[in-house]
């Protein structure tokens, strides 16, 4: 924290104080999902490599097979600046309202940057189904066509091709699709599905659907065989009621953050009006550099 001025000096380890502690006060959600990693540069790039197709059978003498690995898509990640303050005056200060108002603001300012952050995260989910917010291969996060970078070529889906709404068989179907993931060679990379993400609405129909022994709404007896399958994450921050999301665990997907600036705040004298300014400010970027370890799905 920098700290400039005798006002300043005065305030800063009060309020200061205020604004982690508020800051602090809600666990984040976002840091669940996304691989967190620091950039010293204006932007950070991402460029995969398709693998390699199955081995080939050879006979007596003859040479192994040679292939040149084949580029695949460049991911940028530009990372943006948010910030935001306020101005005490020393009137406000002066007449003794100091622990009645003054920290609040504080506190107000540390809930935004913290809000801000889940916004900024949750829309990489939000805009997910968006096809002017596209990932490396120019498709969006979950698409049903994005496209193989191998020399076989070809596509893979990580979505359903109707929307669905949240439901025991829909659940099992998206667990078994992601079972199936090809990497870019058209080789099986199953992935095994972790956390099943949802908005606020519909947290309890996926407790009921993952948490029972039974199959939910059914007067069968049937065992639930997808129960404790997977952790369910409800998300404030999601902002369609409907659609819900499968993710593998974190250290086996590409969501990325890179922070470039580290929460920094700035107090101030402000001489010319006899008041002091409180800035906070950080520098980030949130995306995904590869589509496999996600499922999204359009919620009916």
């Amino acid at each position: 924290m920098m700290v400039e001025g005798t006002f300043s000096s005065l305030l800063a380890p009060g309020l200061n104080d205020v604004f982690h502690t508020a800051y602090d006060e809600m666990p984040q959600m976002w840091d669940q999902f996304f691989n967190v990693e620091g950039s010293d540069r204006a932007y950070e790039e991402d460029l995969s490599w398709a693998g390699f197709e199955p081995f080939q059978q050879y006979g007596e003498l003859e040479d192994i097979e040679l292939r040149d690995a084949n580029e695949g898509y460049t991911t940028k990640y530009v990372h943006r600046k948010w910030g935001l303050g306020y101005q005490l005056s020393r009137e406000l200060v002066d007449d003794n309202l100091y622990s009645g108002v003054i920290d609040q603001f504080p506190a107000m300012l540390a809930r935004s940057a913290r809000a801000t952050k889940e916004t900024v995260a949750s829309s990489v989910f939000n805009l997910g189904f968006s096809g002017s917010y596209t990932g490396g291969d120019g498709k969006a996060l979950f698409a049903t066509d994005h496209p193989l970078a191998g020399a076989g070529g070809g596509s893979a889906t990580n979505t359903f091709a109707t929307t669905r709404a949240l439901s025991h068989s829909a659940l099992k179907e998206a667990i078994t699709a992601m079972k199936r993931t090809k990497a870019d060679d058209d080789i099986f990379t199953p992935i095994v599905p972790a956390i099943l993400l949802v908005p606020d609405d519909l947290e309890f129909r996926a407790r009921e659907i993952v948490g029972s022994t039974q199959v939910p709404y059914s007067a069968d007896n049937t065992p639930n065989v997808i129960s404790n399958a997977v952790q369910v994450a409800s998300w404030s921050y999601l902002t369609d009621s409907d659609n819900w999301f499968l993710l593998a665990p974190k250290a086996q997907t590409r969501l990325r953050f890179f922070e470039r600036w580290a929460m920094e705040q700035v107090m101030k004298d402000r001489v010319e009006n006899q008041s002091m300014i409180h800035l906070a400010f950080e520098r980030y970027s949130f995306g995904w550099s590869d589509w496999r370890g996600t499922w999204g799905v359009d919620g009916a």
